[in-house]
C-alpha cells in the first residue's frame, strides 16, 4: 500500500496525496487520485435556448399578456360594435371592412406598448444584466426578442382582423353585397403584417432609448403627429404628411386610404425600410452601450 511522501517536517505531503502540486497527477490534468476531471456541463447558449428564454418571459409577464389581450379585443370588439351599429344601414357597395381601422388603430396602441415592455421591462428592473450574463452575445438576445414578438403578434394580429373581417361580411355582407377579394387580403394579410412591422419598430425604438414610457411616447408621436401637422403644414408639405403617416397606412389596408393611386403594400413596404433602418441602429446600440 503505497503512503504519502513525508513533508519535510515530517507529515504527509497534501500536493502528492491530493494531486495539488507539480509532482501531483493536477500536473497532468488530472484530479484526486488520479481520477481525471470531468468536462464542464456549462455550454454557450445557441439561439434556440435564447428564443425558449424570450418565449418563457413574454407568455409569463402579466403585462405583455394582458397587452396582447387588450390589442387583440380593441380590433374584434370596437370593429364588432361598429358592425353591429351599422346593421341595416349599409348599401350595395359599401366597404364595411372600413369599419374596422377605429379598432385597428386603437389595437396599434397597445402593440406598440407590447412591442416597448418587451425590452425595457428588463432594462427597468434591472433584470438585463442576469439575461446579458446566462448569453452574453447581446445580438442574439436581442435577435431572440425580436423573432418571439414578430411571430406572436403576427399569429395574434392576422387572426383578430380576420375575426373581424369575417364577423363584417356574416352580419353586413347581405346588404352590403360580396366585398372583393383583393380588399380582403389588404384587410387580413396586410394587417397582421402592419403590426408586426409596429412592434418591430416599437422593439427598436425601446432598445435605443431604454426607456419605457419615452419609447412609448417617441412611438404614439410617429403615428399621431405626422396626421396633426398634416392639416396645418400648408398645401404642398400637408397632404404628403397625410399620405405617408402611419394612420393613413391603417386606412389604405382597410380600403379606406387618402390617396387611391398610393397602394397599402406599397406604404407598408416603406414602413418596414424604416423598421429596417431603426432596428440596425438597436443592434449597433446594443453592441456598443454597457448595461
Amino acid at each position: 500500500m503505497a503512503h504519502p511522501t513525508p513533508s519535510p517536517a515530517g507529515g504527509p505531503r497534501a500536493d502528492a496525496a491530493y494531486g495539488d502540486g507539480p509532482s501531483g497527477d493536477a500536473a497532468h490534468g488530472d484530479g484526486p487520485y488520479g481520477r481525471p476531471l470531468p468536462e464542464s456541463p456549462v455550454q454557450e447558449p445557441g439561439l434556440r435556448h435564447a428564443l425558449a428564454s424570450e418565449w418563457t418571459k413574454i407568455r409569463s409577464v402579466p403585462s405583455t399578456v394582458w397587452t396582447l389581450a387588450v390589442a387583440v379585443g380593441a380590433v374584434v370588439g370596437i370593429g364588432g360594435a361598429a358592425v353591429a351599429w351599422s346593421r341595416g344601414s349599409t348599401r350595395p357597395g359599401d366597404n364595411i371592412l372600413g369599419l374596422g381601422l377605429g379598432g385597428f388603430l386603437v389595437g396599434q396602441i397597445a402593440v406598440i406598448v407590447l412591442g416597448v415592455l418587451t425590452v425595457t421591462s428588463e432594462y427597468g428592473s434591472g433584470m438585463i444584466r442576469t439575461t446579458l450574463v446566462v448569453c452574453p452575445r447581446r445580438t442574439r438576445v436581442l435577435t431572440a426578442k425580436a423573432a418571439v414578438l414578430a411571430g406572436l403578434v403576427l399569429v395574434a394580429g392576422t387572426a383578430s382582423v380576420g375575426l373581424f373581417a369575417a364577423l363584417a361580411v356574416l352580419v353586413l355582407g347581405p346588404g352590403a353585397g360580396p366585398q372583393p377579394a383583393g380588399r380582403l387580403l389588404d384587410a387580413v394579410a396586410g394587417g397582421g403584417l402592419y403590426l408586426t412591422v409596429v412592434a418591430l419598430m416599437s422593439l427598436a425604438v425601446g432598445t435605443l432609448l431604454r426607456h419605457g414610457a419615452g419609447a412609448i411616447a417617441a412611438m404614439i408621436g410617429f403615428v399621431l403627429l405626422p396626421v396633426v401637422l398634416g392639416l396645418f403644414a400648408g398645401e404642398r408639405l400637408g397632404p404628403y404628411l397625410l399620405r405617408h403617416s402611419a394612420v393613413a397606412t391603417s386606412a389604405s389596408l382597410f380600403g379606406s386610404g387618402l390617396d387611391p393611386d398610393t397602394g397599402c403594400w406599397r406604404l407598408l413596404a416603406t414602413l418596414a425600410g424604416l423598421t429596417a433602418v431603426l432596428l440596425a441602429g438597436a443592434y449597433a446600440a446594443a453592441v456598443r452601450r454597457d448595461v
